[in-house]
């Protein structure tokens, strides 16, 4: 026979069991966090993501694990963010190739950029460079579009990302330029073969060409955004040679789909406080990126606009979903 008495302890008992998930939530984090880089170690968001996840350790006093997840321009990692459990340990770097650009990159897109996870945080916006070999004979964008007219099919330029990609499609689609694209699957592997000569250019962003043009492998001819940049004041915008010409990229911070609330708006705000961190700022703002202190609801609108803006740049690139 069931009591009173019975059912009273049974139903603290309850009580007790069920506020156990909620401590645990309350200790977040308890345990280490994953960052996933959908591409390989070197470029700007590899860098970024390792200079938060150093942050977060000091800060949390919390494990960080930074992993690199390249290839299908950012698809492989952000799926693979998309389908993990939704508890704030795992996170990944957004950029323009994975929640921008993708729409108009793939036939199937198994998620929706927008719709289909949390966005936390704006990390910063950022140009691209366009480069050429330290040997190369092009001492100017003008002197490389004159020699490609003049020799079709000899120019080449690498990409790794559509953030790399587009700039070199939208520059052949305005010029009219008989220049051919070069994947790689990573970074690395593609400035490898710039340095050597296999291919003739390649538009990469400030964060990660800084150093190899301070160590004179490469020379920078021209930049993406509408004027010079005030880093590369002697280096002309390309719309400078092509009115109207301007691409720029972003780097965000997201996590899959019904991540809390709570836990968001807990990494927005250490993801804020890293990006004002004098150290972290003047790393990143001295490498070319302009940092953003944005609320996860700005960094959401900010991801749709960009996607309206990649409609246009998809179409003037001739970009034909895979």
């Amino acid at each position: 026979m069931i009591t009173r008495r019975t059912l009273l302890a049974a139903a603290g008992a309850a009580v007790a069991w069920s506020s156990q998930p909620l401590r645990a939530q309350g200790a977040y984090p308890n345990r280490p966090i994953r960052i996933l880089v959908p591409a390989g170690a070197g470029g700007s968001g590899d860098i970024t993501a390792r200079l938060f996840g150093k942050y977060l350790e000091d800060a949390w006093k919390a494990g960080v694990v930074v992993e690199n997840k390249p290839g299908a321009n950012g698809l492989i990692a952000t799926e693979y963010v998309w389908k993990q459990p939704n508890d704030g340990y795992t996170l990944g770097i957004a950029s323009g190739s994975t929640h921008a650009a993708a729409p108009y990159l793939f036939k199937k897109l198994p998620y929706d950029p927008l719709k289909d996870f949390e966005h936390i945080g704006l990390i910063g916006v950022l140009g691209s460079v366009a480069l050429v070999p330290a040997s190369s004979p092009f001492q100017s964008l003008k002197e490389m579009v004159a020699y490609s007219k003049a020799n079709p099919g000899k120019v080449f330029f690498g990409h790794f990302n559509t953030s790399s990609q587009v700039p070199g499609e939208m520059l052949k689609s305005v010029g009219q330029l008989p220049i051919q694209g070069v994947s790689y699957k990573t970074i690395a592997n593609a400035i490898t073969d710039l340095i050597g000569g296999q291919i003739q250019m390649m538009f990469v962003d400030y964060v990660a060409a800084a150093a190899h043009i301070e160590a004179g492998k490469v020379r920078p001819i021209a930049v993406t955004e509408a004027k010079r940049n005030s880093r590369l004041p002697t280096v002309p915008a390309v719309a400078e040679m092509y009115p109207g010409y301007e691409i720029m990229a972003f780097l965000g911070l997201y996590a899959p789909p019904g991540t809390p609330a709570p836990i968001v708006a807990r990494v927005n705000r250490a993801l804020r406080d890293a990006i004002a961190t004098p150290a972290i700022h003047t790393r990143l703002g001295s490498l070319g990126l302009t940092l953003r202190d944005y609320s996860p609801e700005d960094y959401r609108a900010f991801v749709a606009r960009e996607i309206e803006n990649w409609a246009t740049y998809a179409k003037v690139a001739k970009i034909e979903p895979q």
